[in-house]
């Protein structure tokens, strides 16, 4: 009998353990990782790109107006069971390179500098434009044609 009451002590113990542990929140690391070892070098030498790719890997993007504008991008998330999966840090290095693609500038932005943009759900243009039905995009395309 005491056997018994101590197998079921035990199972039961385990089977708590097993559901407790199944609500710890998994963490996902992306992106492109920077620490303040590889951020001194930055602050301490004159780098070019072939030195900034050694040290930091590939820029995840670059500018869309400059080459010289690189960006590293990071983010840690956490996921727990079904819940939806939560930001916990964003970070991004962005590097600056004068002419001679050598480091000119970086900068660290976080959380603090971001801006939280929401979409409304009003109807875009080719959405409205599908309403149209066949008649309607003739009449419009020829009135079009006449107003040229």
């Amino acid at each position: 009998m005491i056997f018994l009451k101590k197998s079921s002590f035990l199972i039961i113990n385990l089977i708590l353990i097993l559901i407790l542990s199944s609500c710890q929140p998994r963490i996902s690391k992306h992106g492109n990782f920077f620490d303040a070892k590889k951020i001194k070098l930055i602050k301490q030498t004159r780098l070019n790109k072939s030195e900034i790719v050694e040290i930091f890997g590939q820029p995840t993007t670059t500018s869309t107006f400059s080459d010289n504008v690189w960006y590293y991008i990071s983010f840690v998330q956490s996921e727990k069971a079904y819940f939806a999966i939560k930001n916990i840090e964003n970070r991004v290095l962005a590097v600056t390179f004068d002419k001679n693609q050598i480091v000119k500038k970086y900068k660290i932005l976080d959380e603090n500098d971001s801006i939280e943009i929401n979409i409304s759900n009003l109807k875009t243009s080719s959405s409205l434009t599908e309403e149209q039905n066949l008649i309607q995009e003739f009449f419009s395309s020829f009135i079009r044609r006449l107003e040229e």
